[in-house]
């Protein structure tokens, strides 16, 4: 049927086999006719037309009746590399990847895909994506659907030491990439659905200071301590209250104290340390202000002398730090703010 077309469409019946044998090669796109035309002998007037010509006539006779397939969606961010040899996984990641819903239920639901037991090569868990793809249509089209906001791959790893002692810490999870994203969303939503406000990263170490420590994400941390995150948990052996202090960020520090922060440390500090040792109150009392900045310092002393905390005498970091600085470092030349 395909060769008496062409023969009625002008082509000689050797031309008509030369582009049957291209069609069954799978040469069937315009620019790939364009380039082969060259290789058959046609001696209809189309060849005259030039050879672009000649490709786009034949595209229309050989497939203007065929419907084009619709384009199949396909991840912009590499998901068939997180998640290989797992068709359904990464057919689900690229419907939360691109917020959809229906398919999301309907893979989780109808074709019981269990997001909780997908993990990418690295041991992230399938729920990582949306946050990683910046879905959060996804992501919670996933948690009301089921997803754990919680999950996590469920071996560990463990490293021992010469001195035969060993380490014991688990991959991260969504709620650590939720602690250091820009948009406070993510973290909203997990928590909103049993996420762990408590969850430590693979370092051991709190989503507090996740999110303190890559880019100062403010609104993720005040998130994290509404929804129960202890305040004064240690993560490499301090308080998220001694980061802010020792860094000049009383604003934070103040709404740390307020919402239940303990300036003396403990926990932090060998047991029995006196509260004027705590460097976290001495950064209070003596860390060199830009000026402009010192109204939340003043603020913080405040609240300390009104539950009794007496100004310590200067440690000798801050005395350096100051000297380095060119501020006053005798303390009977800094008066309180």
């Amino acid at each position: 049927m395909l060769h008496q077309t062409l023969v009625t469409a002008g082509f000689t019946s050797a031309d008509a086999v030369c582009l049957f044998e291209l069609t069954k090669q799978g040469r069937t796109n315009p620019m790939s006719l364009m380039l082969v035309t060259r290789s058959c002998t046609f001696i209809s007037p189309l060849r005259k037309a030039g050879g672009l010509c000649v490709a786009l006539v034949l595209s229309s006779v050989l497939f203007g009746c065929r419907a084009p397939a619709p384009p199949v969606q396909q991840s912009n961010l590499g998901a068939e590399l997180w998640f290989p040899n797992d068709s359904k996984g990464q057919e689900l990641a690229v419907a939360a990847e691109f917020g959809r819903a229906d398919d999301v239920r309907r893979l989780i639901k109808d074709e019981a895909v269990k997001p909780d037991l997908i993990f990418s090569k690295e041991g992230l868990p399938l729920l990582v994506w949306p946050i990683y793809a910046e879905s959060p249509a996804g992501l919670k089209a996933m948690l009301e659907n089921g997803a754990s906001a919680n999950a996590r791959f469920p071996i560990p790893s463990i490293e021992v030491f010469k001195d035969g002692s060993f380490d014991v810490s688990f991959k991260n999870n969504a709620m650590v990439w939720a602690a250091k994203a820009k948009d406070p969303i993510y973290l909203k939503l997990l928590l909103d659905h049993g996420g762990d406000p408590n969850t430590r990263n693979s370092n051991d170490e709190t989503l507090l200071l996740q999110a303190f420590l890559w880019g100062g994400k403010w609104e993720n941390i005040k998130l994290l301590v509404e929804r129960g995150a202890d305040v004064n948990a240690r993560s490499q052996g301090s308080t998220l209250l001694s980061d802010y202090t020792g860094r000049g960020g009383f604003e934070q520090a103040l709404w740390l104290l307020e919402h239940g922060a303990d300036p003396t440390m403990k926990g932090v500090l060998p047991p029995g340390t006196p509260p004027e040792q705590s460097f976290a109150i001495a950064e209070i009392f003596w860390y060199p202000s830009k000026p402009g900045f010192a109204q939340w310092q003043k603020k913080c002393q405040e609240w300390l002398l009104a539950r009794g905390y007496k100004r310590p005498p200067m440690p000798d970091r801050i005395r350096d730090m100051r000297k380095a600085f060119g501020y006053p470092t005798e303390e009977k030349d800094i008066p309180l703010l």
